[in-house]
């Protein structure tokens, strides 16, 4: 014998769970923000160089985010990958090449053709072209990997004088505690990609005082845990227009992201939300 379940009370409860849902969602306050260009604005430009971080600034971005790595010669180039390969038209280990070997790349091309001929940038053209333009928060990539890159950044900030807050940030904890030691005036961070109780919020703060969290761990009991302890909090990386609004009604005070905030905050978005969501999560399921 079958048992026949109606469709219509399922049906009925996801209609009334998406109703309640967008009501929430409504009377949450939008919270300002700091808006971060994740490698420059990256949605527009090749990441991670002067034509992206230059669009960042016409486009008023805050800051700009970028990533840091030595060459063969120990100098300080702004590339995300530890290899050349995807944003340039050239191979190789960036620690087995040297300045000059790097600046002979296109790292442009492989965006537009309009970009065609953009180099991959050193850290000190970066801090040039942003003072007094806009902020910078520098990522060290793998810095317990690349010896003596945690101490030749802290050397060219304590002796850089930028018209632009500059700060440091990095998923290495130790690296973080030593360059807070050798540059206690640069404000210092951490990036996280899983949560933190309260003993470690507690003990980070003595040299961190941001932390930049993946936004699917983002929830309103940790901001306002982490902000006990007097830490800023920054989103990482918004990819979809809706997730602005997420990450303002959870109250991050900074969103790191490809793109700007372009939809408007209006009761029609609203309402469509979290149909988006819905679309977004069918996509995730199936891919």
């Amino acid at each position: 014998m079958k048992l026949l379940v109606s469709k219509k009370p399922v049906l009925l409860s996801v209609v009334i769970g998406m109703i309640l849902m967008t009501i929430s969602y409504f009377f949450q306050p939008l919270m300002p923000f700091k808006s971060i260009a994740h490698r420059g604005a990256s949605a527009l430009a090749p990441e991670n160089t002067l034509a992206s971080f230059e669009k960042a600034i016409e486009m008023g971005f805050d800051y700009i985010e970028l990533d840091v790595r030595l060459s063969k010669d120990k100098q300080l180039v702004v590339i995300h990958d530890a290899n050349v390969l995807r944003t340039t038209d050239g191979e190789g280990l960036i620690e087995e090449l040297t300045v000059k070997d790097l600046k002979k790349l296109d790292a442009g091309s492989w965006f537009s053709p309009a970009y065609a001929g953009e180099k991959i940038p050193l850290l000190t053209e970066v801090l040039k072209q942003a003072s007094g333009k806009i902020g910078m928060i520098i990522e060290m990539k793998s810095p317990e990997n690349q010896p003596g890159m945690t101490e030749i950044l802290a050397d060219l900030l304590n002796s850089y004088k930028s018209e632009s807050q500059i700060k440091v940030q990095s998923f290495h904890i130790n690296e973080m505690k030593k360059f807070h030691k050798l540059a206690p005036q640069i404000p210092a961070g951490l990036l996280l990609s899983k949560h933190l109780d309260l003993f470690h919020l507690a003990s980070y703060r003595d040299f961190a005082s941001f932390l930049s969290v993946h936004h699917l761990l983002l929830s309103k009991s940790f901001i306002n845990q982490a902000e006990l302890f007097g830490y800023e909090i920054y989103s990482w990386t918004i990819s979809k227009q809706y997730q602005f609004a997420d990450m303002q009604r959870l109250g991050v005070h900074g969103i790191i992201s490809d793109d700007e905030k372009r939809i408007p905050d209006s009761i029609m978005y609203v309402l469509i939300t979290p149909f988006l969501k819905g679309q977004d999560l069918i996509r995730t399921l199936l891919a």
